[in-house]
C-alpha cells in the first residue's frame, strides 16, 4: 500500500470496506467530531506515540466489555506529570497506585477528583470502546499455534481472543492518528494478555502483526510493555490508570443502563449522580461527561441486535442541562 502521512488535522479513515466492522468504526470516529484537529496535529507531529490501554467488563454480570486506549506523546504528558507529582507529594502519597478496583481505599477516593483533574491536562486522545458481549466474536480470533509470526506456545482461548480484540482496535486507532515512520511505545496492564515474559514476547509479535495489517504506511520502532516497567515514580502507572478508571466506570454504568440497540438515546447516555451507586462511579462518570480540558475523550458502543451490528458514538451525561 502507498505510504501516507495524512492531512495534519484529519482522522485517517481505513477506507478498507473489506475490513467490515473495523472500517465502519474508523468512519464513525472520523464523523463524530470528537477528535479535534489540534489533537491530531499534536499526535501526528511527534516522533513517538505513547499508547496506554486497559480493559473492563470481564465479570459475568457485565453486558459489555470495555477496552480503553489513551494516545499521547512525550511532550503531551509534561503538564500532567508536573501536577500529578504535586498530588503525590501531597495527599495521595508516593506509593498508592490509582486503579478502579482499589478505590475502596479512602485516601485514593479522596484524591480521585484531583487525579482526574490532572488527567485533563494531557495532550492526547482517550477512546473507550464498549463492545456488546454478544458481538465479541466479530473482533477476535481463535487460538492456533501456527501463525504469521511463527509458532506459539499454548494460550487459553479466552486470553488469546482478548489479545486479538485489543490488537484489532488498536490498529484502527493507530492508523487514524499516525504519521509515516512514527514510533510507538505501548503500555498495558499486567493482565492475561501479558502475564509473564514468554507471553509478553509472543503478544508483542502478534500485536505488531495486527497493527501492520491496518497501516497504510510504515511504522517506526514498536515497543510493547506492561506497567511493571514503571521506574518507581509511578508515572507509567498513573498514565495507565486513566484508561483503567474509564473502562471500569463505563463497564459498570453500561451494565446498569444497557441501552437497547435500536435506541437513539445512546447518543446521550444519562446517568444521574443522585443514585445509590458508589461515589467512584459518580466521580468518574462526571469527569467523562464533563469538559475535556486538553485531553479529548470519545466513547463508542458496538451493539449486537437481531438485524446485525450497530456502531455509535455516545457521551455520558450527568447534568440535566446537558440533555
Amino acid at each position: 500500500m502507498t505510504a501516507s502521512r495524512g492531512a495534519p488535522g484529519e482522522w485517517r479513515r481505513l477506507s478498507r470496506p473489506e475490513f467490515g466492522l473495523a472500517d465502519i468504526i474508523s468512519d464513525t470516529i472520523a464523523e463524530s467530531g470528537y477528535v479535534h484537529k489540534n489533537c491530531l496535529r499534536e499526535l501526528r507531529g511527534a516522533d513517538t506515540l505513547l499508547l496506554f490501554s486497559d480493559y473492563g467488563g470481564a465479570h459475568k454480570e457485565a453486558h459489555y466489555e470495555v477496552l480503553s486506549f489513551l494516545l499521547t506523546t512525550v511532550l503531551g504528558i509534561r503538564e500532567f506529570d508536573t501536577e500529578r507529582r504535586l498530588l503525590r507529594a501531597g495527599g495521595l502519597g508516593a506509593k498508592r497506585r490509582m486503579a478502579y478496583k482499589s478505590l475502596n481505599d479512602k485516601v485514593r477516593m479522596r484524591n480521585l477528583g484531583a487525579f482526574l483533574g490532572t488527567a485533563n491536562l494531557l495532550q492526547g486522545l482517550l477512546v473507550n470502546f464498549a463492545i456488546d458481549k454478544r458481538a465479541l466474536g466479530r473482533f477476535d480470533e481463535e487460538y492456533q499455534s501456527d501463525t504469521a509470526v511463527g509458532r506459539l506456545g499454548p494460550w487459553a482461548q479466552r486470553s488469546f481472543r482478548k489479545l486479538t480484540r485489543v490488537g484489532h482496535l488498536a490498529g484502527i486507532l493507530l492508523e487514524g492518528v499516525r504519521h509515516e515512520g512514527q514510533n510507538l511505545v505501548w503500555i498495558t496492564d499486567e493482565d492475561e494478555i501479558a502475564p509473564n515474559v514468554h507471553k509478553h514476547t509472543e503478544a508483542t509479535k502478534l500485536l505488531g502483526h495486527f497493527l501492520s495489517s491496518y497501516l497504510s504506511g510504515n511504522m517506526g520502532h514498536f515497543r510493547f510493555g506492561t506497567t511493571a516497567s514503571d521506574n518507581g515514580d509511578l508515572l507509567i502507572e498513573d498514565l495507565a490508570a486513566i484508561p483503567d478508571l474509564a473502562a471500569g466506570c463505563l463497564g459498570e454504568i453500561l451494565s446498569i443502563l444497557a441501552p437497547h440497540p435500536a435506541s437513539s438515546s445512546i447518543a446521550r447516555l444519562f446517568f444521574s449522580v443522585n443514585t445509590d451507586l458508589p461515589p467512584k462511579v459518580k466521580d468518574i462518570a462526571t469527569w467523562l461527561g464533563g469538559p475535556s480540558g486538553i485531553v479529548q475523550k470519545m466513547n463508542l458502543v458496538v451493539d449486537e441486535g437481531d438485524d446485525g451490528c450497530a456502531v455509535r458514538d455516545f457521551t455520558v451525561v450527568t447534568d440535566f442541562d446537558q440533555l
